[in-house]
């Protein structure tokens, strides 16, 4: 399957956006909470009874919402900014313009999205051993960073799209406002499907396969302690 034109421009682009608003918060928190110390043995065994006693059962039975809140974060980046598109219909004369506030949006939206989702990276990374992070954070999390820049990636990808759309059709009399939706919808539509496939199945790792890992790599850590 042939990728769209662009693809990898901005697809690096949104990967490199979401990677800017982890860092900042990662140097945010670091300079919030310094001197954070690692967990001992004492602190480690009330993590893993903690984790083994509230985690577990809450992770086991939150799986929908799970899956509806990330799925939606994804797919609000992928809509959102298209909706600047109004602005060009009632001002016909400012195309570039909405087309510059709606890659804006995605960038802003992608940038919140890597400072919101990713505040408890580094006391995480101060408190607990490596193979605890790496068990808490990378099976499931790997899937949904894809599924975020796929979603920034098709916004602009859309954005493209329908600049050069509105450019063609801009003039036309018969051009209906439901045109335009049908157009953004058949451009987006397989992303979706995509993202939302996505989403599924890191939620269900995250969810059922994620808490016992991370068990197995507490009980590993207080071992070694």
């Amino acid at each position: 399957m042939k990728l769209p034109d662009h693809f990898l421009r901005y697809f690096l682009i949104a990967t490199v956006i979401l990677l800017s608003g982890i860092l900042f918060v990662i140097v945010q928190t670091a300079i919030i909470h310094p001197g954070i110390e690692k967990f001992g043995a004492v602190e480690l065994r009330a993590q893993a009874q903690y984790h083994n006693a509230t985690i577990i059962p809450f992770m086991a039975s939150v799986y929908p919402r799970l899956l509806f809140l990330n799925a939606g974060v994804a797919l609000f980046i992928l809509m959102v900014p298209l909706f600047w598109v109004w602005v060009w219909w009632f001002r016909r004369d400012f195309l570039d313009l909405t087309v510059v506030f709606m890659q804006g949006t995605v960038c802003i939206l992608m940038l919140a999205l890597g400072h919101n989702s990713f505040s408890k990276i580094y006391i995480s990374y101060r408190l607990l051993p490596l193979p605890v992070i790496t068990t808490m954070y990378l099976p499931h999390g790997w899937l949904e960073m894809l599924a975020f820049i796929l979603a920034g990636t098709s916004a602009f990808l859309c954005i493209d799209a329908l600049r050069s759309y509105l450019k063609e059709n801009g003039n036309s009399r018969t051009l209906h406002p439901g045109d335009i939706c049908l157009f953004i919808l058949g451009r987006i539509w397989k992303a979706g499907v995509i993202i939302f496939v996505l989403m599924a199945v890191a939620a269900a790792i995250e969810c059922w396969m994620t808490p016992v890992l991370v068990e197995s790599a507490l009980q590993a850590a207080m071992l070694n302690t």
